[in-house]
């Protein structure tokens, strides 16, 4: 491990500022910790109304090490902690009720970490817990062997400490310890299957001891695994990139449907290198089969991974019932598990499976945003380096089933998750769905690919101008990080609509929401002056490209069997017939019938089709459409627009394309779940347009 102190605040910095740098390179290696995980603090003087007394400043739940400020650190007080000593037993409740307590700022601050206790029982003034690949490797195995292999690589430095459960527990464990039974050299504790806390005066110098302390452990395992394979010979070849992708874009959906029967999912397909070699090994489901390595892993990146062993090779039909039955299995002996461990009336959690292992394919991971999936793959790429390491060394071994099931269930994560989950439904009308959004690069589809995006959708964004769509899709990212990405895509290419919706299946794992917009301006004429390329142009766009995307669409839906919402935005014109506009409204009213055929087809896997009827909206095609009506007519495009006003039954001008995206959002949500062959009108109240 290399030392990058160097770029460091000065010596005699405040001791926050040295702690915030020392975090942030900690949490910048993946193999030390991974995103959210471990916990650093320091011991420093505080004085306030009640004199100069000590505090200690330690990392708050919630925040990530790689990016930590001052602001990520609580500050509490060491007199009241003091009293943590006497107490015989405490729940995590009541734990986390005694830390509040001794909170400084509690309006202020953040929740500390649940490992506040041990930091506080340590008397070293700077400390810092990682769950680090090398501990990990170390101490998964027998206890007696990871005693003997903390004294072998790290000799008196290091004190090995026996598993204790996290929190107070672990605190407790430590602090019985004492000073007689930790050497006195020792700067630091292996905790079993728990990582590494190390401890010094200064920041500088507990950054040192780490590096030193990993380091050594690294060289041990480069010399003991030297020419070793211990995932065993490969028995799978992986296929080729575009192979690969045709069948994660089968499969996806059948894993996301799966895993998301409770509350959907968001998924992350790692086909990386690293992660194939390891899981086409003869040994790989017998080795991933024991477990993680971390409680900290359990609740990231779930109890076990579910291993699928699937002819890649087999036709389209085969691969995805094999693999959707391959899932029920995994189901199925999840539930056996539940039933050995679970209270009378306890039901299983709904996110039972965070991560899939698929020899030749790679590695799904799996949670309610692309963020926390792809630190779910952070987390077990991780532990598969662990596993690799602990058993090159003697043999892995995790914890005992019922301590992984009383994590599975700990109560301060598991009321994270169900807060999640009310907050989700309370406040958002989209959380958890990915939509395609073709014709997104501006106006009607550019307010919806936003819109969707602030109630809580991931969203990619399709349209023929590539530029401008990853402009949008980019600024969307820029408040949201992986929320969205932008493509071209030709609406008139039925390859180009296909590429679209497997590009939302492949970077988040399906789809639930189509919205098709693009339009193209017509060429107005009467019907005595039409030309068969006016007719083609449009339907091409309208029509065509539509019912073509509807098909690709829903076939991912129906594969994932999560139901699913289909908008198309249709106008006026479907209703309404207008002069000289022949060849755009036979489009947009062919594309208003297939909708409605589509409806009934498609109910029965509970995909809702439906239309937008918005007219007068301030896009720049609409705004085309007003200059070539005035010039036809020898008015001025203000006198056109006040002539729209006239004709609507509120007399509104343009209509924010926002006004648009509100209704799409409501279409596209649980709100209208049981609404569907309709069409909604925004247009100020059109009397020849009323749909019924």
């Amino acid at each position: 491990m290399q030392d990058r102190w160097s770029t460091g605040p000065l010596p005699g910095a405040n001791p926050l500022e040295e702690l915030v740098h020392l975090s942030r390179l900690i949490g910048a290696e993946e193999t030390l910790v991974q995103p959210g995980g471990g916990n650093t603090s320091v011991k420093a003087r505080h004085v306030d109304a009640e004199g100069d007394a000590e505090v200690l400043l330690v990392k708050g739940s919630g925040t990530d090490l790689a990016t930590i400020r001052a602001e990520g650190f609580t500050e509490l007080s060491m007199r009241r902690l003091a009293r943590l000593a006497a107490a015989g037993e405490m729940t995590d409740e009541a734990m986390m009720a005694f830390l509040r307590s001794a909170m400084l700022r509690p309006h202020a601050d953040p929740v500390p970490s649940v490992e506040t206790p041990l930091h506080s029982v340590l008397p070293d003034r700077v400390i810092v817990h990682t769950h680090d690949v090398a501990t990990m490797s170390l101490t998964n195995v027998r206890d007696d062997t990871a005693r003997r292999l903390v004294r072998e690589v790290l000799g008196g430095d290091i004190h090995y400490v026996p598993y204790a459960r996290p929190g107070f527990p672990l605190a407790q464990a430590v602090a019985a310890l004492g000073q007689e039974r930790i050497p006195e050299r020792a700067h630091g504790l292996a905790l079993a299957h728990h990582g590494l806390v190390v401890w010094a005066h200064d920041a500088r110098e507990c950054y040192r001891r780490l590096v030193s302390a990993v380091s050594r452990m690294e060289d041990a395992f480069e010399t003991r695994r030297r020419g070793r394979r211990v995932f065993g010979p490969p028995v799978v070849t992986a296929p080729g990139a575009a192979e690969a992708e045709e069948r994660a874009a089968l499969l996806l959906p059948v894993i996301r449907g799966a895993l998301g029967a409770a509350e959907r999912v968001v998924l992350h397909w790692d086909r990386s290198e690293r992660v194939l070699e390891a899981i086409a090994g003869e040994r790989a489901e017998e080795l991933t089969g024991r477990g993680m390595v971390t409680p900290e892993h359990i609740l990231r990146a779930g109890r076990l991974p579910i291993f699928l062993r699937l002819d890649l090779g087999a036709p389209a039909g085969d691969l995805v019932r094999s693999g959707r039955e391959s899932l029920e299995a995994a189901r199925r002996s999840y539930e056996e598990y539940h039933r050995r461990h679970a209270r009378a009336g306890e039901a299983p959690i709904g996110d039972w499976a965070k991560v899939v292992l698929i020899p030749g394919l790679g590695m799904v991971t799996a949670f309610h945003d692309k963020r926390s999936a792809l630190v779910a793959n952070t987390c077990y790429r991780a532990g598969l380096q662990a596993i690799e390491n602990a058993e090159a060394l003697e043999g892995f071994r995790f914890l005992e089933e019922r301590d992984v099931f009383f994590f599975e269930h700990w109560p301060l994560e598991r009321r994270k998750v169900e807060e999640t989950i009310v907050k989700e439904r309370q406040t958002l009308l989209l959380p958890r769905r990915i939509a395609l959004v073709i014709g997104g690069a501006s106006g009607i589809g550019e307010a919806a690919a936003r819109r969707f995006a602030d109630e809580g959708a991931h969203v990619v964004v399709a349209d023929l101008d590539g530029e401008r769509a990853r402009a949008v899709a980019g600024a969307i990212a820029g408040k949201r990080p992986h929320r969205a990405v932008g493509i071209a895509a030709d609406a008139r290419d039925e390859r180009s609509i296909a590429a679209a919706v497997r590009v939302a299946v492949l970077e988040y794992g399906g789809l639930d929401v189509l919205f098709y917009t693009p339009g193209v301006a017509p060429r107005f004429a009467p019907v005595t002056e039409l030309e068969r390329a006016d007719l083609e142009s449009q339907l091409q766009v309208h029509y065509v490209g539509a019912v073509l995307a509807i098909r690709e669409a829903a076939r991912v839906m129906e594969r994932q069997g999560l139901g699913g919402s289909i908008l198309c935005s249709v106008s006026k014109a479907a209703l309404a017939p207008g002069r000289d506009a022949l060849a755009y409204a036979g489009s947009k009213a062919a594309l208003l019938h297939a909708l409605r055929v589509a409806a009934l087809e498609l109910g029965p896997a509970g995909i809702r089709v439906n239309a937008i009827n918005a007219d007068q909206v301030d896009t720049p095609m609409f705004r085309r459409f007003v200059e070539e009506r005035a010039r036809a007519r020898g008015r001025s495009p203000d006198e056109q627009l006040a002539e729209y006003r006239k004709r609507n039954a509120m007399g509104v001008g343009l209509i924010p394309p926002e006004a648009v995206a509100d209704l799409a959002a409501l279409l596209a949500s649980d709100r209208f779940r049981y609404t569907t062959g309709d069409i909604l009108t925004i247009d100020g109240g059109l009397t020849d347009a009323f749909p019924r």
